[in-house]
């Protein structure tokens, strides 16, 4: 199923994203870091555990050294 999702998801496309992080500066700032970003992967990367746990870490360091007010504005 994932091979169907990847070729959807990049016919004809000259560049496709490998990730995407979206943050979502109401929650931030209403709930803390907790919850404010979430992560997508392309499906040819989902579940490889080493990549995730890597963006994880700098999606927090981002979230902890930047000003996320700044960023969004």
């Amino acid at each position: 199923m994932s091979k169907k999702l990847t070729r959807k998801f990049t016919k004809d496309y000259e560049e496709v994203p490998l990730f995407y992080v979206t943050f979502d500066l109401n929650r931030y700032l209403k709930d803390g870091e907790k919850g404010s970003c979430s992560l997508s992967l392309h499906p040819s990367l989902r579940g490889d555990e080493f990549l995730e746990e890597h963006l994880i870490e700098l999606v927090d360091y981002i979230r902890k050294n930047y000003d996320m007010k700044e960023l969004v504005e």
